[in-house]
């Protein structure tokens, strides 16, 4: 199999973006998002995601001032995003199990659905931004999810009116060892 440069350029290409442009984002290109999540992988093929896409204005300056009382000012910036996703999830049989072990797949499953989402709008050249400092019953209230659903994400989206530079990042040794962990200011006796 041939290794897609492409797929490497929209990887080192991607940023957070906060400030969007007018222009509005084309329903071909929200449903090149929204295929890109139905295709991402999860525990035991559950998909327990739901995706709400809002384009309404006046719902997304509802959302953009969705954040704990005294900390709005974080998010605000989102109301200038043209389309928002919200992304939901139901809790699946496998979640419940692999919680009783400690592990929450369905947040591993949620940023997968969510990361091939932002790929996807990075590939059609597309600004995104995670956003993970809301008010999960407002934003639920917002959006009118069922209570059998949690909100994991919201997923700000449009054309970018920035271009932030790359941001530093650590050096692979930094963060990967082969076979047994070999990090540094471990808290951990060896």
């Amino acid at each position: 199999m041939e290794i897609s440069e492409n797929f490497f350029d929209v990887i080192e290409n991607r940023r957070s973006i906060r400030r969007f442009q007018a222009r509005e984002v084309e329903q071909e290109k929200v449903a090149k998002m929204l295929e890109a999540v139905r295709l991402a992988p999860s525990a035991s093929n559950s998909q327990p995601w739901h995706v709400v896409v809002v384009r309404n204005k006046a719902t997304i300056e509802a959302l953009s001032k969705a954040a704990p009382a005294g900390s709005r000012f974080i998010i605000s910036w989102m109301a200038s995003a043209n389309v928002v996703f919200v992304l939901a999830l139901k809790r699946a049989l496998t979640h419940v199990v692999a919680e009783t072990f400690g592990n929450a797949i369905i947040r591993l499953d949620a940023g997968i659905a969510g990361e091939h989402l932002v790929l996807a709008a990075q590939a059609q050249g597309l600004g995104t931004c995670w956003i993970g400092w809301f008010n999960k019953k407002t934003v639920g209230k917002l959006v009118g999810l069922p209570d059998s659903y949690e909100v994991a994400a919201i997923i700000a989206c449009g054309y970018p009116d920035e271009n932030p530079s790359e941001r530093p990042r650590k050096p692979i040794e930094e963060i990967a060892s082969f076979e047994r962990f070999r990090g540094k200011n471990t808290r951990f006796p060896a």
